[in-house]
């Protein structure tokens, strides 16, 4: 049994029947005969002469997959004859037929109708016409596949696509829809969007080599961006869904295929996607301050964070590299290397200073140095404030009692600012070159980041 097969699966690899008709030298050693069309069910005969010991018959489906082969050996006249009988629901088209060895063959076609006119294509179920109309043959869920050579079968909707060698004898494969997919387990967060398909075969144990499952879904019961859908099978130990392999999906087809080296059930399942979980805010110097909305929110943002001891320091003066961290990660700035000054060249702050730098959002004492530890000044944090959100520079704002003390380079960013809201008085002051605290910076990036959208 195992020298036939290996010769049958040595003779099929010589026969090259992918090869169009138009390149094929003529055969000189193979004859066939025609074969007249038929209706499903029907039997048909491949004859023919030929001067070998022993060629092989092949005969393919209208999808490309193989519906019969075997090597035939000649009598002693150099005749060869096999009978084959289409099931009841063969594909309705025109089959191939190819028989030789090697190079040499020759090739004829034959058309095979529905058995009942009136149903058009089989397992449509729709079908309609002559002789009082005819309810249409049921889907095809059963099929023989030639483990040797593989191939392609689409039961009942799901199409599995076998290699070659994917077992050592030939399997019967059926594939049936689960009648109440309701008792089966799904998680919470998962939607059933497709038919549940449980699919055997009629060999135990694990395939040699991973085929692939391919399963229609309802689009309609898909939102692409809350849910991720996927192919998966049933482990019915565990009672989990588990994904298949290599997922390909084609929503425009509304189909989704992946691999696998079992049968079992399976199905398509739409699971939520997860936000992800926000940073919890557990600071003990925060509760009431004015400030905590902002502060609260600029950590969840990630742009900011509390210390070590869980404490924020509201009131504690921020640095001018803190505050251009801070800024570069709440507005998503993408880091860059632009300018380096000779005192932020070791900082830790040194990547936010360049970007913030190169972005025009910032600007040294000098071509040499930033001053990365000094605290941040009020009217400093104007200007680089509304560099980052991009507003429109203005030359008068709000009028407070010290307007007089904002720098002159300094005038129309913190014009902007007031105007915008973004940063207030204090009783009619505003202290431009007052320093500035942890919460004021947080209070102030939130606003500009509101705006900004």
């Amino acid at each position: 049994m195992k020298f036939r097969l290996f010769k049958i699966m040595l003779i099929a690899a010589l026969l090259l029947i992918s090869l169009p008709l138009s390149v094929m030298a003529e055969p000189t050693n193979v004859t066939l005969k025609d074969v007249a069309n038929k209706v499903q069910g029907n039997s048909l005969t491949v004859e023919g002469t030929t001067s070998y010991e022993e060629i092989l018959i092949k005969i393919i489906r209208p999808n490309g997959t193989v519906f019969y082969y075997d090597v035939v050996i000649p009598d002693t006249t150099g005749k060869y004859m096999v009978s084959v009988t289409l099931p009841s629901n063969a594909d309705v088209g025109t089959y191939t037929i190819v028989a030789g060895k090697g190079t040499d063959v020759v090739t004829g076609q034959f058309n095979v109708s529905a058995s009942n006119p009136g149903t058009g294509n089989p397992g449509t179920g729709n079908g309609s016409g002559g002789g009082g109309g005819g309810g249409g043959l049921p889907p095809t869920n059963t099929a023989t596949v030639q483990a040797a050579i593989g191939g392609t079968v689409t039961l009942n909707g799901v199409t599995i696509n076998f290699p070659a060698g994917v077992l050592g004898s030939n399997i019967k494969v059926t594939v049936e829809k689960v009648s109440d997919p309701a008792k089966l387990p799904i998680d919470a967060l998962q939607r059933l969007v497709s038919d549940v398909f449980e699919i055997t075969k009629d060999k135990d144990g694990l395939f040699d080599k991973t085929v692939t499952i391919t399963l229609p879904f309802n689009k309609s019961k898909v939102e692409l961006e809350k849910f991720e859908t996927k192919i998966y099978w049933l482990n019915e130990t565990t009672g989990k869904w588990v994904p298949l392999d290599n997922q390909q999906i084609d929503f425009n087809n509304g189909t989704i295929s992946g691999t696998v080296n079992h049968f079992t059930k399976f199905a398509v399942l739409a699971t939520e996607k997860q936000k992800p979980a926000e940073p919890e805010v557990a600071l003990t110097d925060i509760k009431g301050h004015w400030a905590e909305a902002s502060i609260v929110g600029l950590i969840k943002l990630g742009a900011i964070s509390g210390y070590p001891d869980h404490t924020f320091k509201p009131n504690n003066n921020i640095t001018r590299s803190e505050f251009v961290s801070v800024l570069v990660k709440a507005f998503q700035l993408e880091t860059s290397n632009g300018k380096v000054y000779s005192d932020t060249a070791n900082h830790w702050a040194k990547t936010a200073i360049s970007t913030a730098a190169e972005l025009g959002i910032v600007n040294g004492y000098s071509e040499t140095t930033f001053g990365p530890n000094d605290p941040i000044t009020r009217e400093q944090m104007a200007a680089m404030i509304v560099k980052a959100a991009k507003l429109p520079l203005v030359e008068e704002g709000k009028t407070f009692t010290d307007s007089s003390d904002i720098s002159g380079w300094a005038v129309p960013s913190m014009a902007a600012a007031t105007s915008k809201g973004l940063i207030g008085g204090y009783n009619g002051s505003l202290r431009p070159k007052g320093n500035a605290t942890r919460a004021e910076a947080a209070a102030v990036i939130l606003k500009a980041i509101s705006i900004n959208k």
